[in-house]
């Protein structure tokens, strides 16, 4: 996890990725994943709602556990629950899941 954004402060997501890097040797050989990010975390955010207007992030971080890289995305809508994963690299929705 190297960037990850709730909706209490903006700039918890880089305070996050700092002390990610910092205490965190397994996020990638170069020492971050947001090196091999293409897409950065307000780029994703935009492209998640865009998808879901009016709807408010929960959370969001860089996945690097599998390939693709993606940003996974928590956001909520009225009632509705909703998980996306955003290729890292292409900005492409790679899941896209809403429930109650």
């Amino acid at each position: 996890m190297a960037c990850i954004k709730n909706i209490f402060s903006a700039s918890f997501c880089l305070a996050t990725l700092v002390t990610a890097i910092a205490i965190s040797p397994a996020l990638a050989d170069d020492g971050s994943l947001t090196k091999r990010a293409t897409i950065n975390c307000e780029k994703a955010e935009s492209i998640a709602l865009e998808k879901y207007a009016g709807a408010t992030v929960k959370e969001i971080k860089l996945d690097g556990d599998d390939l693709p890289l993606v940003w996974d995305i928590e956001l909520r809508q009225d009632r509705w629950h909703i998980h996306m994963e955003i290729d890292a690299k292409s900005g492409d929705i790679v899941k896209n899941d809403k429930h109650k």
